[in-house]
């Protein structure tokens, strides 16, 4: 004999139902272990698809960038840098980032100026405009960190 696991009447060890509750006694195990390769699967397709992917390196390949022009605006407040990011490949890029730092006269590093945009085709340009916020700052120079796309 063994107990319904959910009323806990004693019932007939082969027994598939439980003739006080009417409750099937299943084989809980085997459901936990079914889920569990089901979520497998669905992790390992969506891995696989390229859905995940990390963002990509070697970037000098896949993006080359110019800067046109940069200066603060007229109060001080924020600088820009703009230009064109050419995506050097046929690929599509779901997101790009072009990412500068910025210093004063000292070397100080007064922080970055970033421009993003959604959705960059393979082969084709990004007019950008880069802006870092630095209130009551004189930037002396930006170097450029990188561009970035995923």
């Amino acid at each position: 004999m063994k107990k319904c696991k959910f009323c806990k009447s004693e019932i007939d060890n082969n027994a598939k139902i439980c003739p006080v509750c009417k409750k099937k006694q299943g084989k809980s195990k085997l459901l936990i272990i079914l889920i569990i390769i089901i979520v497998i699967g669905i992790v390992a397709a969506a891995v696989g698809s390229g859905e995940y992917d990390n963002i990509d390196t070697n970037n000098q390949e896949k993006f080359s960038y110019t800067i046109t022009s940069s200066s603060p605006d007229d109060a001080n407040f924020a600088y820009y840098i703009e230009g064109v990011v050419t995506n050097n490949l046929d690929k599509d890029y779901s997101y790009v980032q072009i990412e500068f730092i910025c210093y004063d006269k000292e070397g100080n590093n007064l922080g970055t100026a970033i421009a993003n945009t959604n959705n960059l085709l393979g082969k084709q340009t990004w007019k950008y405009k880069a802006m870092g916020m630095f209130t009551n700052q004189t930037v002396d120079h930006c170097d450029f960190k990188e561009v970035t796309g995923w």
